[in-house]
């Protein structure tokens, strides 16, 4: 199970000599040397592509960490009566909320007594006393992130760009690839034009002439 990680690392060092121009092979041509190089670009860039999407999650997890703080500061916790049976709408607008809604009434921080229309998680009769968030003026406001909300936003925007670096490095190197692939059969061509007169017998200038070879 071992010999495939080693077989690997040996071609990657091979590639590594090949790209700096120490491997001692009579039969390299600099077209390997520049398939080695475009290769090892591609593996330094994919690299780089995993640094840049760790980065990319860090700071947006910063981020979003420091917008949540600022935006629970200005947040409060209450209980709320639930004054009518909850109505289901289809689909909740928070990531805590399934759907329902229903009329309730709340003491806000500053002492005054509210009502409005609260978002619930399940079905709830009235009577039902639940937690709600409300802003510093008493309205009802969405819960703020939690460390699970902003983790999740920061692994996207590390994998979004992880996603998109390798997307573009991936296709520079296959274009790279693909001229070399084509200018190595066009010096494979061009060595066989030169080799094949002496090779068959036949004139470069004579494709159809037969094989002296064949009698």
């Amino acid at each position: 199970m071992s010999a495939t990680p080693r077989t690997a690392v040996r071609a990657w060092r091979r590639h590594l000599r090949r790209a700096l121009g120490l491997e001692h092979n009579a039969l390299c041509r600099s077209l390997d040397r520049a398939r080695s190089r475009a290769l090892l670009l591609g593996a330094l860039g994919l690299a780089v592509a995993v640094l840049s999407g760790t980065a990319a999650a860090l700071v947006e997890l910063d981020s979003a960490q420091r917008e949540a703080t600022v935006a629970a500061a200005g947040l409060h916790r209450v209980d709320a009566v639930v004054l009518t049976t909850a109505r289901r709408t289809g689909r909740g607008t928070t990531l805590s909320s399934a759907g329902y809604q229903a009329e309730a009434a709340w003491t806000d921080p500053s002492g005054q007594d509210r009502t409005g229309t609260i978002e619930l998680a399940r079905p709830t009769k009235s009577g039902t006393t639940t937690r709600i968030w409300v802003s510093d003026t008493g309205r009802v406001s969405p819960a703020p992130a939690s460390a699970a909300d902003t983790a999740g936003q920061a692994v996207c925007v590390g994998l979004f760009t992880l996603g998109a670096l390798s997307v573009l490095i991936a296709s520079g190197l296959a274009v790279r690839l693909h001229r070399l692939a084509r200018a190595a059969a066009a010096e494979w061509q061009n060595a066989w034009a030169r080799l094949e007169p002496s090779w068959t017998g036949r004139s470069s200038g004579s494709p159809g002439s037969p094989d002296p070879r064949l009698g």
